[in-house]
């Protein structure tokens, strides 16, 4: 992790970028994480697995 030049949290080891949030969008998404792991387990068949 670290802070960007902007002041937002940029998140590494993801993917082949970072994933770069204010702080506010990092809170919101961190209070969404059951809705979000609901989300994934009802559409478990149509969501992809990078391997």
């Amino acid at each position: 992790m670290k802070v960007s030049e902007k002041g937002a949290l940029s998140v590494y080891g993801l993917g082949r970028f970072p994933v770069t949030l204010y702080r506010e969008q990092w809170e919101k998404l961190l209070g969404m994480a059951d809705e979000i792991r609901t989300f994934i387990r009802d559409n478990d068949e149509a969501l992809k697995k990078k391997e």
